[in-house]
């Protein structure tokens, strides 16, 4: 009897601490998962899209978010230098329930030409940003070159990307 519910409560606590176990963040020199997200028409936005040239990828929440909105409003400020730096952007929100009504009041507000995807909850994109903060540097082969680390108030900005883009 003994045995069996230390096996009972062994298994339990295997299956709780596999559940609690980060993945693997992914890292500089790591390949970029790809993905398929809802855009803003009707075509979706797929990694495969922007092969060819560098991609700084975004994650934000929505645009009742002041810290989203601060750094979407920046990188359309530094969004010719990043092109020029022979990037693209692409900003993904997550928690931006109202769909591609959500999107075109941050376009209002921000004034931003990039591209925008949706992927709520993370469910496309999970293996980047577990905080849901972070900006990543892609190269033409899709390689990740830098992870630029944010958090919730303080986003990497566009003279820190420029920085990266440029080394």
């Amino acid at each position: 009897m003994f045995s069996k519910s230390m096996v009972g409560l062994s298994l339990a606590l295997v299956t709780l601490f596999a559940v609690q176990a980060p993945a693997d963040e992914l890292k500089v020199g790591d390949k970029a998962p790809t993905f398929t997200l809802d855009g803003e028409g009707a075509d979706p936005v797929k990694l495969a899209d922007f092969k060819g040239k560098k991609l700084v990828i975004c994650f934000n929440r929505a645009n009742w978010c002041p810290f989203c909105m601060k750094q979407v409003t920046d990188l359309q400020k530094h969004y010719d230098a990043i092109k020029d730096a022979g990037a693209e952007v692409l900003v993904v929100f997550r928690e931006e329930a109202t769909g591609a009504e959500g999107l075109k009041k941050i376009r209002e507000k921000t004034k931003a030409t990039m591209p925008f995807a949706l992927d709520l909850q993370a469910e496309k994109t999970g293996e980047y940003s577990p905080e849901g903060f972070d900006t990543y540097i892609l190269d033409e082969e899709g390689k990740i070159t830098a992870v630029l680390e944010g958090t919730k108030p303080d986003r990497p900005l566009g003279d820190e990307i420029l920085s990266k883009l440029r080394n």
